[in-house]
């Protein structure tokens, strides 16, 4: 999930969008019965996409959210807001569903898990190209396979009101033994957009979205500066571990929740899992033995890795990550980063090339990770991850 950093000075500015998107949002709970508003189809000039990548997309920032339609058949979620950079997401509108766009939608993706946790209500969404809603105006969806569609609105052009576009993520399949009127949800989402040649990536959070029509106003976070030194490292001090996955595919994976003293680990999350990071982390090892013995379950022992980089914040928000020639992988994720609730850095090893007779279901093993870093001030730390006596699952 990604945080939102504004200004002191800005801040009564935003407080009085965000209360305008509050006393507005009550109009984006009303259904659409045809077609109103004012027909975009003749622009008189579009504004200019300006490029960027999937390592540095436009933040989409969250005035508001809310849950407008819950039914046995319908999970409807709305974040609204737009950009700080421009073009805006509201400028493009009418040059997004007019009847001769020049401006296009091509694809997004979301993901809606329990509020504070890494529980899926759903598989991760993936939506197609966007096109125009049949029957209204000032809306594009894009949909999937099961049914579910992200939309764009833009309420003004579609005749519901003045105000900030509306992201929405709709649902017609999900657990439903997860989710009641008393559940609270956390989203993340992005979408790529096109003109001529030139592409934009916008990504979107928001955390706590209560399923009972409630509309929540993100609270603006407080940037916190990166820790300039991590004083060697340390020991992590676990909260959770456990060996949540055996397939035949990938492997066993192990993730231990924690950190040192004084939470440096989190800390640095901001300043390494960032596109221009200021912390590094420059590898690392990884092993699992037999609980009590020095038998190593991976037919390698030891696997060493190079350094864990971040991948990009539209492809896999939060995280550092190193694999090796055996796809073995060592990362480290930020929940909150991460779109997956606020929580301590989890520590994750993954070992693909195991030794059958050794990694059996039911065994217990030990696990053992090194990260060495490089802090803000240049100077080198190694942080140690280890637990003992985890039951190994059955393989899926």
């Amino acid at each position: 999930m990604k945080s939102l950093r504004i200004l002191s000075a800005l801040a009564f500015v935003a407080t009085a969008l965000i209360l305008g998107a509050c006393s507005r949002s009550q109009h984006v709970t009303d259904s659409v019965s045809g077609p109103r508003g004012t027909d975009p189809s003749v622009v008189a000039g579009c504004p200019t996409l300006l490029a960027n990548t999937v390592l540095t997309p436009d933040t989409f920032k969250v005035q508001s959210a809310v849950v407008p339609k819950f039914s046995n058949k319908v999970l409807r979620i709305h974040t609204i807001g737009d950009v700080a950079t421009l073009p805006s997401i509201d400028a493009m509108g009418a040059c997004a569903t007019g009847a001769l766009p020049s401006i296009f939608v091509t694809g997004g993706h979301a993901t809606v898990v329990l509020a504070g946790t890494q529980t899926a209500i759903t598989g991760p969404l993936t939506f197609g190209a966007f096109t125009k809603a049949p029957g209204v105006l000032g809306e594009l969806l894009g949909t999937d396979a099961a049914g579910n569609s992200m939309h764009i609105i833009w309420p003004l052009i579609q005749g519901i009101g003045a105000g900030a576009p509306i992201v929405r993520v709709e649902l017609r399949q999900w657990n439903t033994a997860l989710v009641s009127a008393a559940t609270r949800l956390d989203i993340a989402w992005d979408m790529t957009l096109q003109q001529d040649l030139t592409t934009r990536t916008i990504v979107g959070a928001c955390a706590r979205i209560p399923c009972n029509g409630s509309i929540i106003i993100p609270a603006p976070a407080v940037a916190v500066p990166c820790p300039l030194s991590l004083n060697a490292g340390g020991a992590v001090v676990n909260q959770l571990a456990s060996l949540p996955a055996y397939t035949a595919l990938n492997g066993l994976r192990a993730d231990i929740t924690g950190d040192v003293a004084g939470g440096l680990v989190g800390l640095s999350g901001p300043c390494a899992a960032s596109a221009t990071p200021t912390i590094q982390f420059t590898g690392g090892t990884g092993n699992m033995t037999l609980a009590g013995k020095t038998t190593s379950l991976s037919s390698a022992g030891a696997v060493t890795f190079g350094a864990l980089l971040f991948p990009g914040i539209a492809i896999e928000p939060g995280v550092v990550v190193a694999t090796d020639a055996n796809k073995n992988m060592l990362e480290i994720i930020w929940p909150q980063l991460a779109g997956l609730g606020v929580g301590a850095p989890i520590f994750r090893l993954q070992l693909k090339s195991l030794v059958a007779t050794v990694a059996r279901p039911g065994a217990k093993a030990d696990v053992s990770m090194t990260y060495n870093a490089v802090g803000a001030n240049g100077a080198p730390a190694t942080f140690t991850v280890s637990a003992r006596g985890l039951t190994i699952p059955p393989i899926k």
